[in-house]
């Protein structure tokens, strides 16, 4: 009887005859991945601890000796700090408060400093305009009068929920647009259409949010879910669009530039003058920023002040709706080829 004996594999499996050490390549995740946390550090934690008022536009109002006084005192304690315009009384500096045209403003009369402020425009602003009143009215000695023109919701005094919508604002533009091109790799005009249906829909959630839960907009709903849902289309479609054109390079580039660039130079959370000098400028010309100025003109001025911002935004979308276009114009030709 003959026994069959299998002969014993010595084949091995051998390791491709370029790839680095195991140790080599270890090193280099770990750096990639500290490179990319403290430029996560810097986008976000660097604006924070840099705030400080820029060109901060202020009023005043009054005998225009008292107020060129009060120029020379706020430039004397804050160089840079603040833009004083003049307004020949208090009806024109209120005027220019309610258009947005400054954050704020003090009148001068024969009854002591009348302090104008709007909060919703800025707490970190109005904070700061008030303690300058105090000042001045320590040094004259007379009373000072408060008119907050943009008050905050009873429910949300400091504004904290308005400004905690920064993060979700900029995940409604992102989100869906990452998730529909890794899905739908093909159905190009699908995407668009679902971004539009979902940018809708995202404004009306999070404005009901921000008015039945936190209790940060008390007026104007439905301005407030057009502006939201024009920031998400804004985004979705410029993201949507990198995608369609470029694929995953794409997605990762806008997703990059809105998180790490986009969102910490919104100023949503204090003003874009607070920012460092040149970065709040920046950031109201991406969609965050824009995004940002015209959630607290729909919420608190009726929509003063918003006319740039809603230029910037529709800017974007038609942006991404070209790049959509040219991804399936481009899609067609490789069909029919």
């Amino acid at each position: 009887m003959t026994t069959l004996q299998t002969a014993p594999d010595h084949t091995r499996h051998a390791a491709p005859a370029h790839e680095p050490p195991a140790a080599a390549r270890a090193t280099g995740i770990v750096i990639a991945i500290l490179a990319l946390l403290a430029l996560v550090t810097i986008a976000f934690a660097l604006p924070a601890a840099r705030t400080a008022p820029h060109d901060v536009p202020i009023g005043v109002a009054g005998p225009q000796a008292a107020g060129g006084q009060v120029a020379a005192m706020l430039e004397q304690q804050a160089p840079g700090a603040f833009a004083v315009t003049y307004y020949p009384g208090v009806d024109a500096l209120r005027d220019a408060i309610r258009d947005r045209d400054v954050y704020g403003g003090i009148a001068l009369g024969p009854e002591g400093p009348n302090l104008m402020i709007a909060t919703g425009g800025s707490p970190a602003v109005a904070q700061m305009l008030t303690q300058i009143g105090n000042g001045i009215s320590a040094k004259t000695g007379a009373p000072l009068h408060i008119d907050d023109l943009a008050p905050p919701t009873k429910d949300d005094p400091r504004g904290i929920g308005l400004s905690a919508a920064a993060l979700p604002m900029t995940l409604a533009g992102l989100l869906p647009a990452i998730a529909l091109v890794m899905v739908l790799r093909r159905e190009i005009w699908t995407r668009f259409t679902a971004v539009v249906v979902f940018s809708a829909v995202a404004g009306v959630t999070i404005a009901a949010l921000l008015r039945y839960v936190l209790g940060s907009v008390d007026a104007n709903f439905w301005a407030v879910s057009a502006g939201l849902a024009l920031g998400a289309l804004a985004s979705g479609l410029a993201l949507l669009g990198l995608g369609s054109l470029f694929g995953r390079v794409g997605l990762i580039l806008g997703a990059l530039l809105a998180l790490l660039v986009g969102n910490p130079l919104s100023g949503l959370t204090s003003a874009p003058e607070m920012l460092p000098r040149g970065w709040g400028e920046l950031g109201q010309w991406l969609p965050q920023g824009a995004n940002a100025t015209l959630l607290r003109s729909t919420a608190f001025f009726d929509g003063a002040g918003a006319d740039m911002a809603l230029i910037v935004l529709t800017s974007w979308a038609v942006g991404g709706l070209v790049l959509i276009a040219i991804a399936a114009a481009r899609q067609r030709r490789t069909a029919a080829a």
